[in-house]
């Protein structure tokens, strides 16, 4: 059962209570990320998530991670374009010992100047580990190109130059500025009592107050091409995107549903044509990305060099297929059921439904029950998915982003 309640300070609350559920998973989920920041704050939500773990005035370091090694679940925290969460995962019975310790790291973490400096070498060895991974690297070298000097294209890593100066002042003052009660909602699934969450909330997260005006995000630009970043490596990593639709957007049923028969999983056109019937890489994936105000929709692969041109080519007639000709009924079906049964089968994860519930109210203000998506889904038409491929699949819309043995003088775009 979906219940929802919205506290004095603006903080809402949203639950589904799953009796039959053993367990119980709870996120706090601050609706601010790396597209809220100002070029001298980028890096720093990143941060600041890393920090809550390292004391408050009730937990020393070690003490939070004996306290979540007691609990038998999991803790942890997670910083997107969009979003920041902290959550958990614990058998019903301990959710009261988990509210109090999210809200404690979330709301007050010391960011004494020790840990910080200790934290500082963490975060930078992990953006010195994207570097060296370059299915990641492209990604970011993708959207860093593709969205432009904009709070969107920036790295939600930061830049290591920028970390390697960050002051306590400045995260103290963008925390205060970038953690509010009203931007933020706290869901729970599995075996939670509304009420009983309720009253924890209220009772962790009292004292949380909006310390200044909301900041407005920054429309979102694009600005396709061709971006190729050349690395001494045996394959070339490549990222190719264009805009997408927002995650409010009535088409993402049909955005999503393109993606699946376009490069969604085995049996879609791009795998059966690039991995199995010419053999040119291992694997071909697309996807999209839902945001507040904006999308993606995208296709990623790693292959030899010698095999780049056959597979932009590939590319190129799939995506040319799909704006000319309708999705034929048997793929339609086909990708029907597959989403039908992901969708009712991430269901049976108390932590997944946690997920949607937020996602949800953030996105949409309400809870969207499991039919209601999937009725969704299953209305999409051929029609729609060839109507939406036209918008979404122009050649002169996409980025194409290269990582490896590549250099600027080629024709690697989709035109």
């Amino acid at each position: 059962m979906y219940q929802k309640s919205v506290l004095s300070n603006g903080l809402r609350i949203v639950t589904e209570e799953l009796p039959y559920f053993h367990a119980a998973a709870v996120g706090v989920w601050l609706n601010v990320g790396s597209r809220d920041e100002t070029a001298p704050e980028n890096g720093l939500t990143h941060f600041l998530e890393h920090m809550a773990f390292k004391g408050t005035p009730r937990r020393t370091v070690l003490d939070i991670a004996r306290e979540i090694d007691q609990l038998g679940g999991m803790c942890n925290a997670f910083t997107t374009k969009e979003q920041t969460c902290f959550y958990g995962r614990v058998l019903g019975e301990r959710l009261p010992r988990l509210v109090d310790l999210l809200g404690d790291l979330v709301l007050r973490s010391f960011l004494a100047a020790g840990d910080l400096e200790r934290e500082r070498q963490v975060i930078l060895e992990e953006i010195y580990a994207q570097e060296d991974d370059p299915e990641e690297l492209v990604q970011v070298h993708f959207a860093r190109n593709f969205w432009g000097d904009n709070p969107f294209g920036r790295p939600i890593l930061g830049e290591a130059e920028h970390i390697a100066r960050v002051s306590r002042e400045e995260l103290l003052t963008y925390r205060r500025a970038a953690y509010r009660p009203a931007d933020t909602v706290v869901a729970a699934a599995g075996r939670v009592r509304h009420q009983e969450l309720v009253d924890l909330v209220a009772a962790g997260f009292q004292d949380f107050a909006d310390g200044v005006p909301h900041r407005g995000r920054e429309a979102v630009n694009t600005h396709p091409g061709v971006y190729a970043l050349a690395r001494d490596l045996e394959q070339v990593n490549f990222c190719l995107g264009a805009p997408g639709v927002a995650a409010g957007d009535g088409r993402r049923y049909a955005a999503t549903m393109l993606q699946l028969i376009l490069g969604g999983n085995m049996s879609s056109r791009l795998f059966q044509v690039i991995r199995e019937h010419l053999g040119l890489a291992y694997a071909i994936q697309s996807y999209v990305q839902f945001f507040s105000d904006a999308g993606l929709v995208g296709i990623s692969a790693g292959v030899s060099p010698k095999n780049l041109g056959a597979v932009m080519d590939a590319i190129r007639q799939e995506l040319k297929q799909f704006t000319q000709e309708k999705v034929s009924e048997a793929e339609l079906t086909a990708a029907r059921e597959h989403l039908r049964g992901s969708i009712i089968l991430a269901a049976e994860d108390c932590e997944h439904r946690m997920l949607r519930l937020a996602k949800h109210e953030l996105h949409f203000g309400r809870y969207l029950p499991l039919e209601e998506v999937i009725g969704g889904m299953l209305k999409v038409s051929a029609a729609e998915i060839l109507e939406l491929a036209r918008e979404l699949l122009r050649p002169s819309a996409w980025g194409v982003a290269l990582l490896g043995p590549v250099d600027n003088t080629g024709d690697y775009g989709l035109g």
